[in-house]
């Protein structure tokens, strides 16, 4: 099978999505071939052959200058037009929403016969929205109504994949056509990596709990949200500490406010920021901390949900995290959106239960061998494309 990718971003041009869709196409390479598409974001070869599938980087007509790294977030390469529809391809995947890109490769692939399938991360800009409004709510999905040019595509997909039940429902609003696409992690990455521990590095004795919460301080992340209850629970989780790693400056506000907390509360010596760490250090937190709190406003795929439980730890989350993955008491804990007295109450009661732990990552570590990693995903997706081309 040939099959063709379009997206607006690819590793290495930057972060972790990107990331994930260079995964997929290596895997996909494993078994058919494979080219991928992309805007020319950084000052590299137009075209490369890497890990078995070719990479096409063509101009953006919006960065005429050439200016590199070229961050943009629209851009617009005609090119992609022309080569998809000369092409031989089976199937064409757009990621990771609908831009004009992808578009553009949807109308050539009509018209010379080629299967169209969309994979969507994120249908809005849930980031951008928190920051306009202030908050977010958890349904909006349910309100949304896609534009009419958005409507005259998705309804003509011939397969969609969406990695959260809110957004699959909204997909089936203009198309039936529509798939759950988990967001999977490379079991080589936790299996055969031995992750040093950071403990020793921050003055964390062995001894110590450890409540982890993992990503770039802002507020749809919620860490002030986990402050703010730890606070309320610290005299009766004893010694424990609360560990925040990722990048600080991305929403000053929170993290200022968030410090100003720590120092009216007296818990300076209990609560941490590491700032940003490289990969190895990430596995490190995510391996050796005894729960990871996942306090967000809204999150789609929860793939730090699924991290945590791979490295052989459990997690306590926002109820809000779509596909909600976590089982209270079986694989982890739930607590109510936003609600700081909910978070302490299951703060406390994890610190207590903690003997649990082993249990509730183990059970969760199942479901990921079974249904996150990028051979599930790969033969999700070649299955669905045999259907299609069958």
């Amino acid at each position: 099978m040939k099959i063709a990718i379009v997206t607006n971003r690819f590793y290495p041009e930057v972060g972790g999505a990107e990331t994930n869709i260079y995964f997929q196409a290596c895997s996909l390479a494993k078994q058919h071939e494979v080219s991928v598409f992309c805007p020319k974001r950084i000052d590299a070869p137009d075209y490369e052959k890497l890990s078995g599938f070719e990479l096409f980087r063509l101009k953006d007509w919006k960065n005429r200058k050439g200016e590199y790294p070229n961050i943009k977030t629209e851009t617009l390469m005609p090119a992609v037009f022309f080569k998809i529809f000369t092409g031989s391809y089976d199937v064409v995947m757009y990621f990771p929403a609908l831009s004009k890109n992808n578009m553009l490769g949807f109308i050539a692939a009509k018209l010379s016969g080629k299967k169209n399938v969309l994979c969507c991360f994120d249908w809005l800009d849930y980031s951008k929205i928190m920051h306009q409004t202030g908050d977010i709510d958890p349904n909006i999905m349910e309100r949304q109504e896609a534009k009419w040019y958005q409507k005259f595509f998705l309804k003509r997909f011939d397969y969609i994949f969406a990695i959260s039940n809110k957004e699959i429902e909204f997909f089936k609003k203009y198309n039936s056509s529509v798939g759950y696409s988990p967001v999977p992690i490379r079991l080589e990455e936790y299996d055969n990596f031995d992750a040093p521990n950071p403990r020793e590095k921050y003055g964390i004795r062995e001894d110590e709990f450890v409540f982890l919460s993992l990503g770039r301080v802002c507020k749809i992340k919620g860490q002030d949200i986990a402050l703010k209850a730890f606070a309320k629970a610290a005299g009766k989780v004893s010694e424990a500490k609360l560990v925040f790693v990722g990048r600080q400056d991305y929403d000053p506000q929170i993290t200022s406010e968030m410090k100003a907390l720590i120092e009216e509360n007296g818990l300076k010596d209990r609560v941490l920021f590491t700032g940003m760490v490289d990969r190895e250090e990430v596995i490190g937190w995510l391996r050796h901390s005894d729960i990871h709190v996942i306090p967000v406003r809204f999150m789609n795929s929860g793939a730090v949900v699924v991290e945590s439980w791979i490295s052989g730890t459990p997690v306590l989350q926002s109820d809000v995290v779509d596909p909600n993955l976590v089982e209270e008491g079986v694989n982890g804990y739930n607590f109510r959106r936003a609600d700081v007295d909910h978070l302490a109450e299951k703060m406390e009661k994890a610190f207590r239960n903690r003997a649990d732990f082993p249990e509730l990552a183990s059970t969760g570590e199942k479901l990921v061998r079974e249904k996150y990693t990028y051979e599930y995903l790969t033969n999700l997706y070649i299955n669905t494309f045999k259907s299609l081309t069958d």
